[in-house]
Order: C-alpha cells, then sequence, then structure tokens
C-alpha cells in the first residue's frame, strides 16, 4: 500500500533504472553513486513490500511487482509532466524552436497531417522536421525529440513507449481477384511479394496461427525504406505487401485493400512506437507541447494500430495447415 509519505522521487530513479537497464547507467543518468542506486531501490522495495528487481552482475530483470509499478509509475510521470506543461503554459504564449525526428511511413503516411495541425494551433512554435528512419545521436544530430518503431528501444536515450504496432499481410481487391486467394503460408511464394528493405533482400517471413510460429523464405519483387512507396505499390496491384497496420488500416476498413491471412499474425520490423529524448537533457516547453499533443494523438489510434485480436479456430472447419513450424532464422 502506498501511502500520503511515499516518495515519487524513488518512482522516478525506478524508472529510470528500468530504461537504464543496468543499475551503473541508472546512476550516470541521475547522478548518484551505484552504492546509493541500489541502497535507493532496496528502501523502494521494503516501502512496498515487494521485490521490483531481480539483479545478476550484468543486468536487472524485472519482477511482475516491478512490471506493475514501471507503468504506472511512467504514467504518473507522465501525467505531472502534461500538468507542469499546463501550468507552464497559463497565462503566457507557448513558443520556441522544436527539432524532431520521424520514420518515413509514419512521418508521411500519418503524422504529417498533424504536425500541419500543431503549427497552425501553435503558431509561435518553429518546427524543424528531419523524415528518415536513421535516428542516431539526438545530441550531435540537434534533435530535441525522435519517434521510433522498434521492439527494442536505444539504451542510449530516454525511451517511452506511446502504443504498439501490429503488422499484417495484405493485398489489393484487384490484386486477389486476378491471383485468386491466400488461405496458406504456402500459397504466398506464387504471389510477388512487397516488403520493407531493412529486411533484407532474401528473409524469414514469420507468421503466427493459433499461436504457432510459421516461416517462409521470401525474396520479395518490390522493396523500399520509403513506406509511402511500398503503400502506392501494393494499392497499385504489384503484389502482396507486409505492412504496418498504421498504413493501412483505413484501406482494410472501407476494402480497398483485404487482409491475407487475416487468421494469422505477422511479424514486422518493430511491434511498438516509443518517443526518444536524449539523457540529461530536460525538454523545453515548447517540445514537452509538441510530445504530449503526438502522445495523445498516437494513443487513440492503438485499437486500430495494435497486433489483431486473433479468434481461436472453429472446430467445424480446420484451417489449411501452412508450412513448418518455425526455427530460428539464419
Amino acid at each position: 500500500m502506498i501511502d500520503n509519505d511515499f516518495d515519487l522521487n524513488l518512482v522516478r530513479l525506478f524508472v529510470t533504472m528500468v530504461e537504464s537497464r543496468t543499475l551503473t547507467a541508472a546512476a550516470q543518468r541521475s547522478g548518484m553513486t551505484r552504492s546509493n542506486v541500489s541502497r535507493r531501490l532496496k528502501l523502494l522495495e521494503q516501502h512496498l513490500g515487494a521485490q521490483l528487481m531481480r539483479r545478476t552482475t550484468r543486468h536487472v530483470e524485472l519482477t511482475e511487482a516491478g512490471r506493475l509499478l514501471y507503468a504506472h509509475g511512467l504514467r504518473v510521470l507522465d501525467e505531472l509532466q502534461s500538468a507542469n506543461t499546463a501550468i507552464d503554459s497559463l497565462g503566457k504564449v507557448v513558443r520556441g524552436d522544436v527539432r524532431i525526428r520521424l520514420p518515413t511511413g509514419l512521418g508521411h503516411l500519418y503524422l504529417t497531417p498533424l504536425l500541419l495541425e500543431f503549427a497552425r494551433s501553435y503558431p509561435q512554435i518553429s518546427l524543424r522536421v528531419v523524415i528518415n528512419d536513421n535516428i542516431g545521436d539526438l545530441i550531435p544530430a540537434e534533435v530535441d525529440v525522435a519517434l521510433k518503431i522498434t521492439s527494442q528501444p536505444p539504451d542510449d536515450h530516454v525511451a517511452r513507449r506511446i502504443c504498439e504496432v501490429g503488422w499484417c499481410l495484405c493485398a489489393s481487391a484487384s490484386f486477389l481477384d486476378r491471383h485468386g486467394p491466400v488461405r496458406t503460408v504456402a500459397d504466398l511464394e506464387r504471389c510477388d511479394m512487397i516488403a520493407p528493405a531493412s529486411l533484407g533482400r532474401r528473409f524469414t517471413l514469420k507468421v503466427w496461427l493459433a499461436g504457432t510460429p510459421m516461416t517462409l523464405r521470401v525474396s520479395p519483387r518490390i522493396q523500399s525504406g520509403d513506406y509511402p512507396f511500398l503503400f502506392e505499390s501494393v494499392m497499385g496491384g504489384l503484389g502482396v505487401a507486409l505492412l504496418p497496420r498504421y498504413a493501412v488500416w483505413r484501406q482494410l476498413q472501407s476494402g480497398q485493400m483485404r487482409e491475407v491471412l487475416a487468421e494469422c499474425e505477422a511479424e514486422g520490423v518493430g511491434d511498438s512506437v516509443y518517443m526518444l529524448t536524449a539523457p540529461n537533457r530536460f525538454p523545453t516547453l515548447a517540445t514537452r507541447t509538441l510530445m504530449d499533443f503526438i502522445r495523445q494523438h498516437l494513443e487513440r489510434q492503438a485499437e486500430n494500430w495494435g497486433r489483431r485480436k486473433v479468434p481461436p479456430p472453429s472446430h467445424g472447419k480446420a484451417a489449411t495447415p501452412p508450412t513448418s513450424p518455425a526455427s530460428s532464422p539464419p
């Protein structure tokens, strides 16, 4: 039970520990000694009456109680920052420069109109926008905040997970009308494939069917790091595409595209949207205002973008078995 004497600074430090991955890195980021960080962690665990981390010589691993505290603590700190931003802006105009870097797909296919809306709402904030997939180090790149779609956020930045991103296999209605339905993973072998270039010229496509992973070696006909180009390729009927749901969910709802192997869940380049800031740099009011604006809008899309909730297979209709269960990719 958290009482009225609970020290919120301990929660803030715990969040830093989780995001730093090691107590040594957390100590460096917090300006403390490692022994001091360890002592405060023990104090927090004693206060809560639960172990939060399992410590080894190389890293720390969250317990179930630690995962709960991290999730709730992150929300509390974000709400406090939002409140601080709102209070700071009372009676004043938010102004300043914000430098932001966006991945190509999310930037072009969703965030461009959102940033234009932000620019209209905050005319005193100047935006410096870079759209590419090379995040790099934010400090020498002179970037205040970056968005990245990944399953493993970089250890050397402060990474805040915003929402989940699911991936799907999809094709235009015209392509499927010409080539016929795709009912199994093996049926994909006769289809031209469209995929992100970051997966490689030949890669192992992995999908899950009723919790069982299946794989297929794929050599896409069309690849690019430019997601709008991939989107136009599949809309043009040139093949079956592996794309994030944020890029195609509206077209799937309208029927312009159809999901291929809809009972399966495909693995893509990353499973979450993270907001990255440089360590040891407190965001300005203008930067925090933009971060809150983007985060709130993206969180509202989480239901449309997340991994598909696949129903259990019907006992009346057995699905045609796909290829052999997955092994580790070469």
